[in-house]
């Protein structure tokens, strides 16, 4: 059997010879080259089945060149990697051509796995053109780059590949998220990478939909009818229905939301003349199957909205990207107050330690009064700590607060009141026996001072557990029944 050839190509010699290497030890024949000029002569000279390729080059950028590349070997399936994980990276991908986009570091056994798999489905892919090269979109770093869609984290590249892959399509987008996370911004991005600028982005609440079914009942009677809700629907074209936390919605608002969606495919595919139509976005800052679980959501619209589901990580689960959310934000405010504000390595550190509870928004909210309020240009931990000190407070009607996010903030607290001699400080087992007392007091409370229940509850040894409360301190009350 032929030997299927590989091309390989990266300005990184290291990567292109662990690739080459991995390539050859599963059965491909590879070829490599680190410049445009020089995979241009091996494509004119040979047939490749895949090719590997970086995006940017020291001669050119690969993804400008994509649709030719495609022209002149139209079975040929390219992966693109680059170190500039940014959405528009993914997108620009995605239109000119790509077969998929691997973000740099990528997993090594992912992506040998990706080229086995192209020859598998190969047979079904080689009559059908993944992106057509047309209407291309052009690089908006200010606005796809910004908010929750800035981010080099595992979290964010996996966020921004789904993007990539639906903006060709109109099917339904659920965004969940916690509050700050960035998800109406995020759905303002699909619809701009989706849509020209004269498609509409209406935004709807969920409470509302109960007058549009009843002006859709009268439209689909009687055509003559018009009413706001029915101008707007019919105009729309291609664009985007934005429905915001659908989770606070009661049963019988989701109901007539459900029947919205059954009967508004009538009206699009009648009016709309664009190749994709409408798209609906909703998002919801709770998990929909918790409440579908609890009965607070009903389960046929949960699966009515869960086509595409994105999941938006708090900023506490993407600390890698605070460095560069900062930067992002200090330059818009820099332009703003025509200032020269930066930020020092400690501060940036720190920031790293926080919670964040109110998630990018939070950030935001903090560099924007940092801006404001500092004498100097450089901020400095205690410009940081002086504005963050309220902020550790807990709110303990916080829907999104755990025991996690608890003990994440008191740790936070405590790193945040270390001097110099913290090298010192015996942390570990000054946390462990803070945790460890309340936890015991609680558990012999519930057992009414019964030791056997509590060490059987914290499955602990007696002995251990008799030892603990004397090393702790642990005052134990023995209460009977009937004195309650």
């Amino acid at each position: 059997m032929t030997m299927k050839k590989i091309l390989v190509v990266d300005d990184d010699k290291s990567i292109r010879l662990v690739l080459s290497t991995a390539l050859s030890r599963s059965g491909f024949l590879v070829k490599t080259s680190a410049t445009t000029a020089g995979f241009w002569s091996l494509l004119n000279d040979d047939k490749f089945d895949v090719m590997i390729t970086d995006v940017g080059l020291p001669d050119g950028d690969t993804l400008d060149v994509l649709p030719k590349i495609q022209a002149l070997n139209p079975k040929m399936k390219i992966i693109v990697i680059s170190a500039k994980s940014t959405l528009i990276t993914a997108v620009r991908a995605e239109k000119k051509g790509a077969f998929y986009y691997f973000p740099k570091p990528f997993d090594l056994d992912e992506l040998i796995g990706l080229v086995n798999k192209t020859f598998d489905i190969s047979g079904l892919l080689d009559q059908k053109q993944l992106v057509e090269s047309e209407n291309l979109v052009s690089d908006k770093p200010s606005l796809y780059e910004s908010g929750p869609i800035i981010g080099k984290s595992k979290n964010m590249q996996d966020t921004y590949k789904i993007i990539a892959r639906l903006i060709k399509s109109n099917i339904i987008v659920l965004i969940n998220g916690e509050i700050g996370t960035g998800k109406k911004l995020l759905a303002k991005s699909i619809h701009d990478l989706t849509f020209s600028s004269k498609n509409k982005f209406i935004k709807l609440n969920i409470k509302n939909f109960k007058i549009i079914n009843e002006e859709l009942s009268l439209y689909l009677n009687d055509k003559t009818h018009n009413s706001l809700y029915i101008n707007d629907l019919k105009n729309l074209d291609g664009g985007t229905i934005f429905i915001d936390q659908v989770c606070e919605g009661s049963l019988s608002e989701q109901n007539e939301l459900l029947n919205f969606l059954e009967n508004f495919n009538l009206i699009n595919n009648q009016y709309s003349q664009n190749a994709i139509n409408t798209r609906i976005i909703v998002t919801s800052k709770k998990d929909l199957i918790k409440l579908v679980e609890k009965g607070e959501f009903r389960e046929d619209l949960y699966y009515k909205l869960n086509v595409m589901p994105i999941y938006l990580p708090p900023l506490r689960k993407r600390l890698e990207d605070i460095p560069s959310l900062i930067n992002y934000f200090i330059n818009i405010f820099n332009v703003k107050n025509n200032s020269q504000l930066s930020i020092d390595e400690l501060s940036l550190n720190f920031l790293k330690t926080y919670h964040w509870p109110g998630n990018i928004q939070e950030l935001r909210n903090l560099i924007e009064r940092l801006s404001l309020s500092i004498s100097n240009d450089k901020i400095t931990v205690s410009d940081v700590k002086e504005h963050l000190k309220n902020s550790f407070e807990i709110n303990e009607n916080d829907e999104n607060l755990t025991l996690e996010n608890l003990i994440e903030k008191r740790i936070s607290k405590l790193m945040s009141s270390f001097k110099d001699n913290s090298a010192n400080m015996n942390v570990y087992d000054e946390f462990i026996r803070t945790m460890e007392k309340p936890l015991i007091e609680n558990i012999l409370n519930y057992t009414r001072g019964n030791q056997i229940k509590a060490s059987s509850i914290l499955g602990l040894n007696r002995n251990t557990l008799r030892k603990k409360i004397s090393e702790l301190g642990v005052t134990v009350r023995k209460v009977r029944k009937n004195s309650l």
